[in-house]
């Protein structure tokens, strides 16, 4: 009954509020009249909209939605309309602004409004309910009208100037008040300007991996390259924000705004690999053999494997499959400590990569050839840990260099531009491929790393179809939450594989922030990952045989 008393009220404020105007503005004194003679224009900006940013296959990762913006003429006719279209809640302030006098724009639920006073324009939504990739594409300031960070901000000039902007132009008098029977002129500039930044990102695949890292954990990254090309497929980040809602998450303490994939973590385990292949660069053989005892003394420093275990003898290739420690100790220790970083530098480690213009990666952290001059910096070298950081898109840039066979890319971003959102205008420059493995070394470790898949700690990350090669990680931080008997260790989860085992594609690298277990965590991940892929590949080629 309340409800409907005001709502009642409203109406009749409305009503008397629009009815004083019409009288005031008819019945005007001699001045409005003479007023009238000088006329003017008011324009009122209902919306501007931004250039597009496109997938690789030119499929729109903004502006792929749309909301009703109305300029509305306070008129009886746009006074009843409004009341009947807009829900209830909306109703006193829209009286508000009708009273004003003034013409004014008015987000309506439907584009199915007839009177006169009101045109309804429709306007992509920059971001949808479902955002893609958000620490990369960025967000916008200033009303929507300046980029904040990634993309956006990468490109801010191009992508407002390839907007489009709806506008309404009123004739109006001296006072400023809208002349009777004065009109209205509708403007649509750039409509249908498709013009924009086109990404090496794959749509699917990015939704796909980040549904995966979703479900899998609440703090980390996931990358997607293609191994041949270093393109970046997908990167995702967790926790995320609300690009239509940035003030949300602006007192969190969990940093939804660092894109996870682009910082550099505590390595663990996966390191190993860049150890193996400095080893096999430097002549050593697969068959190469340790007697793992659960532990080595390093000039006094005790080191032990995981979970104290004792491994007894083992090959390069069981080494890798059970992770142990001692093992790449001793490896690291028969190594020239220069060959070892210069391996470490030429696949990537400790080299930043600006993706865009004022978007760069961190260079994460590669210790002297001064500080693995200790026995004991150079053992914690050997298996990731020390001083050591490194970001996904680095690991994934280890793995694509492994996986394409000792050649590796620049990881990059952006493939070009376009006018017509359908072809190119310009395409960015391209990175020239460098060998810095042997294809011998690269194909060898391909093999060791499907056995940690096959046979080892990275059982879990097998696909449902076909096979992939992969390395687990758990990485100590140093760094303990809880105090006393309940004091833990922050322990990080990692899984850097290729996918498929054969000829493969992709490098697929998954971290979870205190994840404890790469075996447990983040393997299973990369597995959702790489069947969402094989998924995608045989539709595609389903819808193309159809076709045919």
């Amino acid at each position: 009954m309340h409800k409907r008393m005001v709502s009642l009220f409203s109406c009749l404020v409305l009503l008397f509020s629009v009815c004083i105007y019409r009288i005031y503005y008819v019945g005007a004194s001699d001045y409005l009249a003479t007023a009238a003679q000088v006329q003017g224009r008011y324009t009122l900006e209902v919306a501007h909209t931004r250039g597009g940013i496109y997938d690789r296959n030119f499929q729109l990762l903004v502006n792929n939605s749309y909301r009703y913006v109305a300029s509305v003429l306070p008129t009886p006719q746009a006074a009843s309309e409004l009341l009947r279209v807009m829900p209830e809640e909306e109703r006193e302030s829209v009286v508000g602004r009708l009273a004003g006098g003034l013409p004014f724009v008015l987000e309506v639920p439907t584009n199915d409004i007839y009177a006169v006073g009101i045109d309804v324009f429709k306007v992509p939504n920059r971001y949808g309910d479902v955002q893609l990739a958000p620490h990369l594409i960025g967000y916008l300031g200033d009303g929507g009208r300046k980029g904040v960070s990634g993309i956006e901000r990468a490109y801010d000039s191009l992508l407002d100037q390839a907007g489009a902007t709806f506008q309404a132009k009123y004739q109006v008098d001296a006072t400023g008040r809208t002349m009777e029977g004065g009109g209205v002129e509708i403007f649509r500039t750039n409509e249908d300007a498709a013009g924009g930044v086109v990404l090496t990102l794959d749509r699917d695949i990015q939704l796909l991996t980040q549904d995966a890292l979703a479900q899998g954990c609440k703090k980390g990254a996931a990358v997607v390259l293609d191994v041949a090309t270093g393109d970046i497929l997908a990167m995702a980040s967790l926790p995320t924000f609300d690009q239509n809602n940035i003030a949300a998450s602006l007192d969190s303490t969990d940093a939804p705004f660092i894109n996870r994939a682009l910082s550099g973590y505590n390595i663990g385990s996966v390191f190993k690999l860049a150890v193996a292949s400095a080893a096999l660069e430097s002549g050593f053989s697969p068959s190469y053999t340790y007697v793992c005892q659960g532990a080595i003394d390093v000039k006094g420093q005790i080191f032990r494997c995981n979970n104290h275990a004792i491994h007894g003898t083992l090959t390069m290739g069981k080494a890798l499959e059970v992770s142990c420690n001692t093992y790449f100790i001793n490896l690291a220790q028969k190594l020239d400590p220069g060959l070892l970083l210069a391996v470490c530098r030429h696949l990537g480690l400790g080299e930043s990569v600006e993706l865009a213009p004022g978007l760069t990666t961190q260079p994460g952290n590669l210790p002297s050839l001064k500080e693995l001059s200790s026995p004991a910096a150079l053992a914690n070298f050997s298996f990731g840990q020390g001083s050591s950081l490194a970001t996904p898109l680095q690991i994934a840039r280890i793995v694509a260099a492994i996986a394409n066979d000792g050649a590796t890319v620049t990881p990059s971003l952006v493939r070009g531009f376009t006018l017509d959102g359908k072809t190119f205008s310009e395409r960015a420059p391209s990175y020239a491929s460098s060998q810095v493995l042997s294809p011998k070394t690269a194909r060898q470790i391909q093999e060791l790393m499907i056995g940690v898949v096959e046979e080892g700690s990275g059982r879990t990350a097998r696909p449902m179809v076909g096979s992939a090669g992969g390395k687990t990680s758990s990485a100590q931080t140093g760094i303990m939450v809880g105090e006393g008997e309940n004091a833990k260790e922050i322990v990080h989860a990692w899984f850097a594989g290729f996918y498929p085992s054969q000829q493969p594609r992709y490098s697929i690298v998954v971290f979870v922030e205190g994840g404890e277990s790469g075996e447990r965590v983040a393997a299973p991940i990369f597995k959702q990952i790489a069947d969402g892929i094989s998924a995608k590949e045989a539709a595609l080629q389903e819808a193309s045989v159809s076709s045919q």
